[in-house]
């Protein structure tokens, strides 16, 4: 055994020892009801998925948005996309404005409505109607930011791979 002072018993060691032992667990048991806890926020957040139709029956094209959760989703708004598209070789630089959401129930979806603009924020009527086909090809993401049955902000980012939105990031605002 290794060399004790004179007044330390083979005891106060293995105090040491589990007080230490005691900490790390104190440590751990903490470490996960946080996570326990971001579970339970995770769970109450309305999960939102965006989608770009083409062609549906009705022979509306659009962007289209659903609740995949079995929460209300309220007070969404979506931020202004920058957007450039090659137009027979010119460069045009467009901004996609989508009107802001009151709600949308669970498990339900809703057609976006949207304005294009151009640079110097002009409405272009003409443009709007036609840009679906044209938005198949060019990247680009989307912010939409919201707030669940708590009034907990969120914010969901979607990248556009071809016609197909990708969940890339979904954070909690103060």
């Amino acid at each position: 055994m290794w060399p004790l002072p004179l007044d330390c018993t083979v005891k106060d060691p293995l105090i040491l020892i589990t007080l230490c032992i005691l900490f790390i667990c104190l440590l751990k048991i903490r470490k996960l009801k946080n996570i326990i806890a971001s579970e339970a926020r995770r769970k109450l957040t309305p999960q939102l998925m965006l989608e770009l139709i083409l062609q549906s029956d009705t022979g509306k094209a659009g962007f289209l948005l659903k609740n995949e959760s079995f929460f209300l989703a309220r007070n969404i708004a979506i931020e202004d996309v920058a957007l450039t598209l090659d137009d027979y070789g010119f460069k045009v630089n467009y901004t996609l404005r989508f009107e802001p959401v009151d709600f949308i129930k669970p498990r339900e979806h809703i057609s976006l409505k949207l304005k294009v603009l151009d640079k110097n924020n002009e409405f272009l009527p003409d443009v709007t109607e036609g840009i679906i086909p044209h938005l198949v090809s060019p990247f680009f993401k989307v912010r939409i930011h919201y707030t669940n049955i708590e009034n907990l902000k969120l914010c969901v980012t979607f990248s556009k791979k071809r016609e197909r939105f990708l969940v890339e990031e979904v954070k909690t605002l103060q």
